[in-house]
């Protein structure tokens, strides 16, 4: 297992791709900052006054906008480090150890959770300097709750990169995992099924997907939406993280 782990990440620590993520996703965060601040209706016209939105509400407000850019990019690493050590073969070497097969799952898992808590901090960095310089806002609320926030939104990304490994893992194939990553990401089946329900009434099914989960504007004041919050996000967790290494052990060697 920690031998896995070093090798994960020592791929992780040189990949240049995972910089390069970060640093576009700081800078059209930034600008989309920009971009807000420019186009921002007035109130009296519905508009949204972003320049008084502390941190927490900030981050809210802009994870619900579609699509979720966080996502995408959460997806495309994880595609790419996934398929990167698929394709050059390395995978071989230890596939014939059922233990080994588990650990390499682990250690990816724990990976993508670095990379996830690398994306947040990324997150919070551009947000200051952004509000900083165009809304002329840096104020970031009650701590206690923008660390509810933070610690419930990292489950919940953290399970999407799980979901995005899995599907990787099956497809094989990184641009059908990448379109996989993106439809998920513009929350097509979550909009589908919300205007199926619609129709339907009664129903409310939607409310326990992840991504409808990840976008929904949530009180974490509230322990219901704290507990719901924490409840997808584990699930996910445990769902993709268990079917994985199921594939995984049961994986041909080809």
């Amino acid at each position: 297992m920690i031998n896995l782990l070093k090798m994960d990440w020592h791929r992780f620590r040189r990949n240049k791709i995972m910089y390069l993520l970060l640093l576009i996703f700081c800078a059209f965060q930034i600008f989309g900052i920009y971009m807000m601040q420019q186009y921002a209706q007035p109130p009296e016209e519905g508009g949204i006054q972003i320049g008084s939105l502390n941190e927490s509400d900030f981050i809210q407000y802009t994870i619900s906008q579609p699509p979720s850019w966080m996502l995408i990019y959460i997806a495309v690493f994880t595609v790419y480090f996934y398929m990167s050590e698929w394709n050059s073969g390395f995978y071989k070497n230890y596939i014939s150890m059922r233990k080994a097969r588990i650990y390499s799952v682990l250690s990816k898992i724990v990976i993508l959770g670095v990379f996830v808590s690398m994306m947040f901090l990324t997150l919070l960095i551009a947000d200051w300097i952004g509000r900083r310089l165009f809304l002329g806002n840096t104020d970031m609320g009650d701590f206690a709750y923008l660390l509810k926030l933070l610690s419930s939104q990292f489950l919940l990304h953290w399970a999407f990169s799980l979901l995005i490994l899995c599907i990787a893992m099956i497809a094989k194939n990184l641009l059908v995992s990448l379109t996989a990553g993106f439809i998920l990401a513009l929350n097509v089946i979550g909009m589908l099924l919300a205007a199926l329900e619609s129709q339907i009434g009664g129903v409310q099914l939607t409310k326990y997907l992840l991504i409808s989960t990840i976008v929904r504007v949530k009180d974490f004041n509230s322990a219901a939406d704290t507990l719901h919050t924490a409840g997808v996000a584990v699930t996910f967790i445990l769902l993709c993280g268990l079917l994985a290494v199921r594939y995984k052990i049961k994986e041909d060697l080809n």
